[in-house]
């Protein structure tokens, strides 16, 4: 029998508090089925009113989602891109979008099936890799699926009230390792890595030196996107006079997206 066709059912009984329980009488009733058979496995007894019953591990929760790309959909007449012709994709898992900006940008990443937007997934974990055009200083990345931080701490930049290092969000992820033109970040919230050219960043809180300013960081978020389209924000800084400046720093990179959706093992 198929291990999702179980079903976990927990009870409170209620007894006499002073006496001791001799024995228990269950009964079993199957109501509107035409056939089959029903198999009974464990019975868990145990006092007090915290179930401890055991939990499933990740991969009973969660499997993988699988869908169709199919590029013969959006082909439009003989069209062919540098000789490639469109192609059909089964099984397919993992979903690439393409990121290309300058400066501060807010990117949009849908975590959906482009055949069918009604099939529901779970929040996913999303994998970013971005290339730097140039010189940078700090990187910040964060989801604007959330609610926007307050008392988080002192501004950055006390005298620059609107600066955008003075708003903080409820995911965030902080770069302090400088990088140059081809510098390659990764965020990966599938793994929990975190990199510039391939030097891990700090996941601790701390509070680090940005120029004038100091700039409180908590516990490193990696970045989930719930189901639907979503927005991601990527700030690149350079150090100008003592203070973190947007100077139009040029990127380009991927969002890669694997889909999961919830299994079987329920409660």
């Amino acid at each position: 029998m198929n291990k999702e066709s179980w079903t976990r059912y927990f009870t409170k009984v209620e007894g006499a508090k002073e006496k001791k329980v001799s024995s228990i009488e269950i009964e079993f009733v199957v109501e509107n089925a035409e056939q089959g058979s029903v198999h009974i496995t464990d019975f868990q007894l145990q006092d007090g009113e915290q179930v401890t019953a055991t939990i499933p591990n990740t991969s009973e929760w969660f499997k993988a989602k699988y869908g169709t790309l199919d590029e013969t959909v959006t082909a439009v007449g003989d069209d062919v891109y540098l000789g490639d012709q469109p192609r059909v994709f089964e099984n397919v898992q993992n979903r690439f979008y393409n990121i290309v900006g300058r400066g501060h940008e807010v990117i949009v990443v849908p975590n959906i099936f482009e055949s069918n937007f009604n099939e529901p997934t779970v929040t996913t974990p999303v994998d970013l890799t971005l290339y730097a055009k140039n010189e940078f200083d700090l990187l910040r990345i964060s989801s604007n699926y959330g609610a926007f931080k307050t008392g988080y701490g002192e501004m950055a930049y006390e005298d620059e009230p609107d600066h955008p290092l003075n708003k903080r969000y409820t995911r965030e992820f902080i770069f302090d390792i400088p990088g140059g033109p081809g510098s390659e970040i990764k965020l990966l919230g599938t793994q929990r890595v975190a990199t510039v050219d391939g030097k891990p960043a700090n996941l601790a809180s701390r509070v680090i030196s940005v120029g004038e300013g100091k700039l409180p960081i908590r516990r490193q978020m990696f970045m989930g996107l719930a189901y639907g389209s979503n927005r991601i924000r990527i700030e690149f800084y350079k150090l100008v006079d003592g203070v973190m400046r947007d100077t139009g720093i040029g990127f380009w990179g991927i969002a890669e997206l694997f889909h999961w959706e919830e299994g079987g093992s329920k409660f």
